[in-house]
């Protein structure tokens, strides 16, 4: 589904910039997820937690992040969701365990306003199952929130999947 941007003052779209703390409608989440997604950066952690983006990326890393961002771009939320494998590990993320510790830990209100999260795997082709601190083994996942008209707003880096962590 397009937007026709005909339909739309040009301003009022371009200042829809979602905020974590926001509660988006249910409606607009319905069809941002439908929308080609765009990529926003005014949430993304550069320091805030230990899931930032100024930790070092290792080996391929920050080419693979360039790699889906070109693939996502092309691409709706639902289109991905359902045509994607279980390795591309693209999923909706409760905000729940780690995930919620660290929202509280930046503004309890981000909990209270219930964004729509996602996350996906830097290396779909990944066969590593033990991602660890505490080894140096990496299986690296990014945080992101729906917003606005396709919007995907970054939010946090996490080399060693804890955030969302296998059971």
């Amino acid at each position: 589904m397009a937007i026709d941007l005909s339909d739309f003052d040009v301003e009022e779209v371009e200042g829809q910039v979602a905020h974590l703390t926001d509660e988006l409608d249910w409606r607009d989440l319905q069809e941002s997820q439908d929308c080609l997604i765009t990529v926003q950066y005014n949430e993304i952690d550069l320091g805030r937690t230990p899931y930032h983006f100024n930790q070092p990326f290792e080996g391929n890393e920050a080419n693979l992040y360039f790699q889906r961002m070109k693939e996502f771009s092309e691409l709706t939320v639902n289109y991905i969701v359902d045509h994607s494998d279980y390795k591309a590990h693209f999923n909706r993320t409760d905000i729940r365990g780690n995930l919620k510790m660290l929202f509280d830990s930046i503004n309890p209100n981000i909990a209270k306003a219930n964004p729509l999260i996602f996350h996906f795997a830097l290396d779909p082709e990944s066969t590593v199952t033990n991602a660890s601190r505490a080894t140096g083994v990496r299986n690296p996942r990014v945080y992101f929130m729906i917003g606005y008209n396709g919007m995907i707003h970054i939010l946090f880096f996490d080399p060693f999947h804890e955030l969302n962590p296998i059971k």
